[in-house]
């Protein structure tokens, strides 16, 4: 019995979680209150708020135990499952055998062979997006990446222009970050775990009806329904996009329904395109800030000689990305990674009854100094050349185990190539002394935009024959 109550008594308890984060929580930030918490653990802080126990995982070795070894035992957060009213039983909300069905269907989507040929897709959007800009102009990064990375999504996971529509679309992915904010807006939400909806800059609820009586998500579904219908109507074949795959692994015997289609669409479009798009605001701002880091980066765009990017060409582009692997390091976009357990486990001499949550945040993992020297810093030098090895997981954008995000490569192969293609033609000054306040959410973005300005390479060469010092 004694051991059982020196064990017990590891967990931290509300009162004295509500005193650690108190300055966090008065800033509504998150990530600070997730760092003050885990200010001298070691390999996980137990919490125990208003009844439930809540285990923050901080060493790389049992976050792979989590997410990999014990995922059997344990299924997603109550926050994210909110999010079904947007995405349905997606990839992202599934669990279990519907999980691993869909997952096994859907993979053929992203084969190598696939990606090669998006690559062209996002060279061109990347074109497009920058060809209405102007030398000198302020502009919001964030909106414009979230602009170019929705059209790519629409053109590779679709194959259809969603320019037109992309202010429906937005709306629906702010309706669903609504839901996710009100649901406790963390990926371990449960009974005392409000605090963790502190992010600044909450989403607005943009679900409710408009004028003409339908909801931003009605909006949405209905878009991606009639897209699926005008295909299964008109079929032309493979069209090598994310959708002609789909509609095959719906044709094969036990393979996708209709209602699967539509929500694996919904989840890899709006989720999709929104990782990838703070991706690129966070690489862009950090370049803004480094015109050292941004003058090596154009150097290995320029080696393509002027022609558009191709798959073949992203292996001779190791500093972009390194650059992109640095700002997901610093702001991941998947910043926690919640699970409920379904199943008394162990982990690392925790026990977690039934019912307890867990959480791994790459946020903590990504700038703990025992795997990062100086980890605050911008560094994409620390990816190339010989190294130290990371432990295993201490590097964690993309999740692990069954459920890591099945669009990986297809993020790496867009956000190199958008990053590439724009820094060919254009550099990027961040506003001096801006601090971006952090909105925490279902992904890790600005809360109030990323304004920047653009310059003409071509322009700066004339007017100073060199690039301008982001200070």
């Amino acid at each position: 019995m004694r051991d059982m109550t020196a064990r017990d008594r590891r967990w931290t308890g509300t009162a004295r979680v509500l005193l650690r984060t108190r300055r966090a929580r008065r800033r509504r930030d998150a990530g600070a209150a997730l760092r003050a918490l885990a200010r001298g653990g070691r390999t996980a802080i137990g919490l125990r708020l208003r009844g439930q126990r809540v285990l923050l995982v901080l060493d790389p070795e049992l976050a792979g135990q989590l997410l990999s070894g014990h995922a059997a035992s344990t299924v997603k957060g109550p926050a994210l499952r909110h999010t079904t009213a947007m995405l349905g039983d997606g990839l992202l909300t599934s669990e279990g055998a519907a999980h691993d069905r869909a997952r096994r269907l859907v993979a053929p989507a992203f084969s190598p062979r696939r990606l090669d040929g998006y690559v062209s897709v996002f060279a061109r959007c990347a074109r497009e997006c920058a060809a209405g800009w102007a030398d000198g102009e302020h502009r919001d990064i964030h909106a414009d990446m979230a602009a170019l990375t929705l059209r790519a999504a629409g053109q590779a996971l679709l194959g259809t222009d969603l320019t037109t529509q992309a202010p429906r679309v937005r709306a629906g992915l702010e309706a669903a970050l609504a839901d996710f904010a009100a649901a406790g807006g963390s990926a371990v939400s449960g009974p005392g775990t409000a605090w963790l909806s502190a992010g600044r800059g909450r989403s607005r609820r943009t679900g409710q009806a408009g004028a003409g009586g339908e909801s931003a998500r009605e909006a949405v579904h209905r878009l991606v329904d009639d897209i699926i219908e005008q295909r299964r109507t008109a079929p032309a074949g493979d069209r090598a996009d994310v959708l002609s795959a789909l509609l095959a692994a719906s044709l094969e015997p036990g393979g996708l329904t209709a209602r699967e289609v539509h929500d694996h669409v919904m989840t890899l479009l709006l989720a999709g395109h929104e990782t990838t798009a703070s991706t690129l605001t966070w690489a862009l701002y950090l370049l803004g800030r480094c015109p050292m880091a941004q003058r090596r980066v154009q150097a290995e765009a320029d080696t393509i000689d002027g022609r558009e990017l191709s798959a073949g060409d992203l292996p001779a582009l190791p500093f972009t990305r390194a650059v992109i692997t640095e700002a997901i390091r610093l702001y991941p976009p998947a910043w926690i990674i919640g699970r409920t357990v379904t199943a008394g486990l162990d982990l690392g001499g925790w026990h977690l009854p039934p019912g307890s949550a867990a959480a791994v945040s790459p946020l903590l993992l990504h700038r703990d100094p025992r795997w990062y020297p100086d980890p605050d810093r911008f560094d994409p030098g620390r990816w190339l050349g010989n190294r130290p090895a990371l432990p295993r997981h201490a590097y964690l954008p993309f999740g692990t185990g069954p459920r890591a995000c099945i669009g990986e490569q297809f993020a790496w192969s867009e956000s190199v190539t958008v990053l590439a293609t724009l820094t060919r033609s254009w550099s990027f000054r961040t506003d001096p002394g801006l601090q971006p306040a952090l909105s925490y959410q279902v992904t890790l973005r600005p809360a109030a935009g990323m304004p920047m300005t653009v310059h003409a390479r071509a322009e700066l060469w004339k007017a100073d024959g060199g690039y301008p010092d982001a200070g």
